[in-house]
């Protein structure tokens, strides 16, 4: 298999964690969705990451799709996603939120990134902010120690522990040590992880993305 994109993408990091949860073997190709989009649109219509390409040649794309598409057939004892349906449900509602802190933080960080200084739009800056924090303190509630939900890794975990790196490295919002306590300690647990480790937030891949023009 091989799996396209960087490792300071919050989405290609929680799609390569599950496939090092699941003893999935992958070679990497380095695609960025800004330097190479065109080529990126080769794999995928959107030009967006993670792409996998299967060993038959077949392309997918979406991490939810390639998530499903790795869980399907594992034992249940290794499953990111619990079968019974009350616990899988509310993996998915954790999944959900964390998810979508990651693109609010993405979103957050194209007005200052991409955007000429003059046609940033503070109102919608200041949105997407609300909404990071609002999912920062509803994942915070949760308390997680070690674990966000149940008594084992799940999807929940590696997607907000991922999404919390993910602001912390592109500081798309100013966040204290205290401000959530839970939150850190749970990244930094997760962090530790071989799993988390072998698939490790990038900073060089970063910054030669081209997610900032300067580095084009």
């Amino acid at each position: 298999m091989i799996l396209v994109g960087q490792f300071d993408s919050p989405f290609v990091r929680r799609t390569a964690v599950a496939m090092n949860h699941h003893g999935i073997a992958f070679e990497r190709k380095l695609l960025s969705v800004f330097k190479d989009f065109d080529e990126m649109l080769e794999y995928n219509p959107l030009g967006k990451v993670p792409v996998v390409v299967l060993d038959n040649g077949e392309s997918i794309f979406d991490s939810r799709m390639i998530i499903d598409h790795i869980e399907q057939g594992a034992s249940a004892d290794k499953r990111l996603f619990p079968l019974e349906p009350e616990a899988r449900r509310n993996v998915m509602r954790i999944e959900a939120v964390a998810i979508g802190l990651a693109e609010k933080a993405y979103e957050r960080g194209i007005e200052y990134a991409r955007r000429n200084p003059d046609k940033i739009d503070e109102a919608w800056s200041e949105r997407l902010k609300k909404q990071i924090f609002s999912a920062l303190h509803w994942l915070e509630a949760l308390k997680p120690d070690p674990w966000i939900c149940g008594d084992s890794l799940t999807q929940a975990d590696i997607t907000c522990a991922i999404a919390m790196t993910y602001i912390r490295e592109k500081q798309q919002v100013s966040l204290s040590k205290g401000d959530f306590p839970k939150l850190d300690a749970h990244c930094d647990y997760c962090e530790s992880l071989p799993v988390f480790k072998a698939s490790a937030y990038s900073a060089a891949e970063a910054d030669s993305s081209g997610w900032l023009p300067r580095s084009r």
